[in-house]
C-alpha cells in the first residue's frame, strides 16, 4: 500500500515545510482535477522537499505524468503563488518512450533536464498520486553516456548563462552537484542522493564540490566568480579522465 502522504510521520517539521506540505496538498488537488482522471497517470515529488533539506528559496518540484502530450497544458496552468514555492512540471509517458521533451525551450543548448533523469531516481522520489512508473519500460542513458552529456550542458549552456546573468547563481550550482553524484558513481563510488551525501562521498577537501556545498550554506556573491573558475578547470581535468 502506497502511502501518498509521505510528510505525515515527520517529525519536528520546519516552518519552512509546514508551508510547503499545504502548496503540495493544494497543488496535488488542482492538478488532479485539472485533467480528466484516466488521463493522470502519477505525481511524484522529487528534490530537496523529500530529501528534508529545504532552506529559504528552496522549491518543491512536483512531476505529474501524464497519458499524452496535449494534456501537460492543462497541468503546467495550474502553477500559480496560491502553490508556492511548488513549481508543477509535468511529462507525458511519450517523453518517457523517446527520452525527449515534447515541449521547446528557448534556450539552445536546453537546461532542461531528460526525462531518464527522473527514471534514473524513481527510488528517491515520492509518489503521491497513482501508479508508480516501471523504469524497466522505458530508454534509460548509460552514466558515462549521462556524465559526458552533462558536463557539456554546463559548459556550454548553465556557464554561459550565468555569467550573462540569464539564470541565478543557484540553478548553476544545484547542477553542480548532480555533476558531482555522476562523475562519483561512474567511477565506482557509492553516493547517497542529497547534498550533504554527494559532498561526503568526495575525501579530497580540495574537489568542487565542496565550494558548491559552503556556498549553498553561505552564499556569498563575492565567491561566486573564483568558483566559476574552478568550476571551468574541473570540467576540463573530468574530460580528460573519462
Amino acid at each position: 500500500m502506497v502511502k501518498y502522504d509521505f510528510w505525515k510521520n515527520w517529525k519536528n517539521k520546519t516552518e519552512i515545510e509546514k508551508k510547503a506540505i499545504k502548496s503540495v496538498e493544494i497543488a496535488r488537488y488542482l492538478v488532479v482535477n485539472s485533467i480528466p482522471k484516466d488521463k493522470l497517470v502519477a505525481i511524484y515529488i522529487k528534490g530537496s522537499f523529500t530529501r528534508r533539506e529545504m532552506k529559504k528559496g528552496s522549491d518543491v518540484d512536483m512531476v505529474p505524468i501524464v497519458a499524452e502530450n496535449k494534456y501537460q497544458g492543462a497541468v503546467f496552468g495550474v502553477n500559480s503563488p496560491e502553490i508556492e514555492p511548488v513549481i508543477v512540471v509535468p511529462l507525458s509517458l511519450w517523453e518517457f518512450k523517446h527520452n525527449k521533451l515534447w515541449t521547446k525551450s528557448n534556450r539552445k543548448p536546453d537546461l532542461r533536464a531528460k526525462p531518464d533523469r527522473l527514471l534514473k531516481k524513481i527510488k528517491e522520489c515520492k509518489l503521491i498520486y497513482g501508479k508508480p512508473l516501471n523504469p524497466k519500460n522505458y530508454p534509460i542513458r548509460d552514466d558515462k553516456t549521462t556524465l559526458k552529456e552533462e558536463i557539456r550542458i554546463i559548459k556550454n549552456g548553465y556557464i554561459p548563462f550565468y555569467e550573462k546573468r540569464e539564470i541565478k547563481f543557484e540553478s548553476l550550482l544545484k547542477e553542480v552537484f548532480w555533476l558531482v553524484e555522476l562523475e562519483q558513481t561512474v567511477f565506482g563510488k557509492k553516493v547517497k542522493y542529497s547534498f550533504d551525501g554527494i559532498t561526503k562521498s568526495v575525501d579530497d577537501v580540495n574537489h568542487i564540490i565542496h565550494d558548491a556545498f559552503d556556498l549553498r550554506k553561505n552564499p556569498s556573491k563575492s565567491k561566486e566568480n573564483k568558483f566559476i573558475l574552478k568550476l571551468k578547470k574541473h570540467l576540463e581535468e573530468l574530460e580528460k579522465k573519462i
